[in-house]
């Protein structure tokens, strides 16, 4: 693992981590405008705009992806630890040990899934209804976001119990 932390320590996981955070500052902004905008529009000029829905429910999907992945990073993410904080030394590492691996399994079946769903959607051109845009583009962070999670429930930092932090 000397490896890892070194790499964790890089310039390149730091950049890395920035630029994981602007695109999904950039997503939640450009998400906020657009549902604004389409409230305007719909109530003030009774005149919805379905584009803008569309290009909405886009954009939501590739922003979870890649803000479950960030969660995990930061672990923010949703957990039972009533039974983890009974437990400790070795049925806590088991139990951590089969946590890690039934994600791992889930998240396999979603990139699997997700890639075959990508693929299939740019070998067929298929576009969406209204912008008539490539739904790949969109599709795609199904598994990137699947493999980022993946990798960082396999390569999660230690955490200080009583910090919270990584180490």
């Amino acid at each position: 693992m000397r490896a890892m932390d070194k790499f964790r320590n890089s310039r390149l996981f730091r950049f890395l981590g920035a630029l994981e955070f602007r695109l999904l500052e950039l997503s939640l902004a450009a998400l906020v405008v657009m549902n604004g905008v389409g409230v305007f529009t719909r109530y003030v000029m009774n005149n919805a705009l379905g584009e803008l829905f569309e290009i909405m429910i886009l954009l939501s999907v590739a922003t979870y992806w890649l803000g479950v992945a960030t969660a995990e990073r930061l672990g923010g993410h949703l957990g039972m630890d009533l039974l983890m904080a009974m437990l400790s030394g070795k049925p806590r590492a088991i139990l951590e040990f089969v946590r890690r691996a039934v994600i791992v399994g889930f998240l396999a079946v979603v990139v699997y899934s997700g890639t075959r769903l990508t693929m299939t959607q740019y070998r067929f051109a298929t576009n969406s209804g209204i912008l008539d845009m490539p739904l790949w583009i969109f599709s795609v962070f199904i598994p990137i976001g699947g493999l980022l999670l993946a990798w960082r429930v396999v390569f999660a930092p230690r955490r200080e119990p009583h910090l919270g932090g990584t180490v």
